[in-house]
């Protein structure tokens, strides 16, 4: 049987270990010895370590995945490399790139392979009793291999994260850093300062107005400091040029507000960029509100869902059969614009039998 150790329970060592186990794997957790009591109360690591025992974690693994926060990640990676036994693959779930890969060139040895990894799977929720099994389920987690990594250990991570239901794409680990801070980054910064401008005016008037587009645009502000501090921190270069470029766009913008034929120009050239993105991929911003929910493969499944969701008038924006096997079923993605929808929705199915998870 494949052994996997996953180092660091949270939302997604949790929900990758959790996904790991419902296939069949061998799984070894490292994390604090709370969190690794709720980890074996949940059924989702086979054994536990503290992270003061690394060594004996180490031992025996196929792939080793380093699911700590970022900053803490590249603090780890010469001990991993250290205790990992000739052989092993390890990867990482860090949301940036450049420099955890350049640390694990520079700690690497012969016949250890470090691959960097980004699944673009979350939630505003973290922890472990948050884990998700479906998390990974048509997310596409970029893997960035070191310069020199051999090909096949590459497709064997490949193939082994395909098999949780995610898209690989394979980039190097600047050009990562340049399109998060493009696509990731700078969105954030952004609603973070519309949200503020908000703040600025201090007044109920505005904020009741806001409650409509102002809110969906800025619903990322969200998120904590706490989340984003290392990601900004390790990707300062790429976000402040993205920054550079966007101010020019502004004072572009403030110079053109009375051309009309540049503000058609500008509207008409965002329309048609805005049809080029894909609707329903999770990516660095995910538009919908899924559900996934756990289907036999027997005739009229699919009706019998969709019909319970309708006659409570819920409206499902898109509906995707994720993964099926015949003779056993599959993962039916039911997307919602809005997450009490999609709450709902969950509500009702859960009640009529079916395993459901909200992706978040």
């Amino acid at each position: 049987m494949k052994t996997v150790t996953v180092i660091g329970l949270g939302l997604i060592g949790g929900s990758l270990a959790y996904v790991l186990k419902k296939k069949g794997i061998r799984v070894i957790g490292v994390s604090s010895g709370e969190t690794l009591e709720k980890a074996r109360g949940m059924g989702i690591i086979d054994v536990g370590f503290d992270y003061t025992d690394m060594e004996e974690a180490l031992k025996h693994s196929g792939f080793i995945f380093i699911c700590t926060p970022l900053l803490d990640i590249e603090k780890r990676i010469p001990h991993v490399v250290e205790y990992a036994q000739k052989g092993t693959v390890i990867s990482d779930v860090g949301s940036t790139k450049d420099l955890i890969c350049r640390v694990a060139e520079k700690h690497m040895k012969k016949g250890i392979h470090f691959i960097g990894g980004h699944p673009m799977a979350g939630s505003e929720k973290s922890g472990i009793e948050n884990a998700n099994p479906f998390l990974f389920y048509d997310a596409v987690w970029v893997l960035t291999p070191l310069k020199g990594t051999p090909k096949k250990a590459v497709k064997s991570l490949s193939d082994f994260l395909a098999q949780l239901g995610a898209k690989i794409m394979l980039i190097s680990p600047d050009l990562h850093d340049k399109i998060a801070a493009s696509v990731s980054h700078l969105p954030q910064l952004l609603a973070v300062l519309l949200t503020n401008e908000l703040a600025d005016k201090n007044s109920d008037l505005f904020r009741n107005l806001a409650a409509g587009g102002f809110r969906d645009m800025t619903r990322i502000a969200s998120s904590s400091y706490g989340i984003w501090r290392d990601i900004l921190l390790t990707n300062i270069d790429g976000i402040r040029d993205v920054l550079g470029d966007y101010k020019d766009g502004l004072d572009t913008l403030l110079q053109r507000i009375d051309d009309e034929s540049y503000l058609e120009q500008l509207f008409e050239r965002a329309n048609r960029e805005r049809r080029t993105i894909p609707r329903y991929s999770k990516g660095f911003l995910k538009p919908l509100n899924d559900v996934r929910v756990t289907v036999e493969d027997k005739p009229g499944e699919l009706a019998k869902i969709t019909n319970l969701i309708y006659y409570r008038g819920i409206n499902v924006k898109d509906i995707e059969i994720v993964t099926v096997r015949e003779g056993e079923g599959g993962i039916l993605r039911l997307g919602f614009s809005q997450k009490n929808e999609a709450e709902n929705a969950a509500d009702i199915l859960t009640t009529s039998g079916y395993e459901v998870v909200v992706s978040e």
